[in-house]
């Protein structure tokens, strides 16, 4: 998936309201770590929603049909209060998105348009025995560059590179193409939330059409991350 396919298909707001396959949640997944504009979307887009549905929550529910009274001339004179609550709640929903969510988000595409100076950690000489020693230090919002060879065969039409954290589980992962893995492979990590310790890149060949099994491991890189407040 690309950011095109991405923008037309309103993948984000999918995404968010569970409305994805399991093969595109993936796909998506895959681009927005690799992809500033999508993942500045997807921040602002979830900020939204989970403040709107707190702000809608304070509104009373309606009772269910069963429970309701018989209409009365009383009751059809509380219909225009009703219909002012639900306009109170839309347009507290649209200056929200206007004073908020889309000033802030215009904001962020416009601090990763700008150039940017990114830390980098090479891991273009590591190998799978590697002791550690490799450290990057940043800060705990502040996203970084790994660079990686991935070690090509011809059987593999794309490669999947997985990062463990310290505590042994997945972080994130990202697919490259057996075209990209011809060159050093530059994975910008996002910034988010990061815990120092030592972290595993494992890299896998991915199985090609021609074969049925799991993906095959490659390689795996040690290195240790230091964050900063």
């Amino acid at each position: 998936m690309d950011h095109f396919e991405a923008t037309q298909s309103k993948a984000v707001e999918k995404y968010l309201l569970g409305e994805m396959s399991p093969l595109e949640r993936d796909e998506f997944e895959a681009h927005f770590f690799d992809c500033p504009e999508c993942a500045a979307d997807l921040r602002a887009t979830a900020a939204f929603l989970d403040t709107a549905k707190h702000e809608l929550k304070s509104f009373p529910r309606s009772k269910p049909a069963s429970e309701a009274p018989k209409r009365s001339r009383s009751m059809l004179q509380w219909k225009p209060v009703f219909a002012w609550t639900a306009l109170a709640a839309s347009l507290l929903v649209t200056a929200y998105q206007n004073i908020v969510v889309y000033p802030h988000l215009t904001n962020e595409i416009a601090q990763l348009k700008a150039p940017e100076i990114l830390p980098s950690l090479s891991l273009v000489n590591g190998n799978s025995r590697g002791d550690g020693a490799a450290a990057i230090t940043v800060s705990k919002a502040k996203p970084f560059l790994l660079l990686v060879d991935v070690p090509t065969q011809d059987r593999f039409m794309s490669y999947t590179c997985s990062l463990y954290s310290p505590s042994g589980s997945l972080a994130w992962h990202v697919q490259v193409s057996a075209q990209e893995a011809k060159d050093t492979v530059s994975i910008r990590v996002p910034g988010v939330e990061k815990v120092a310790g030592s972290y595993t890149l494992v890299v896998r060949g991915d199985t090609d059409r021609a074969s049925v099994g799991p993906a095959v491991e490659l390689a795996h890189y040690r290195f240790t991350l230091n964050v900063q407040d």
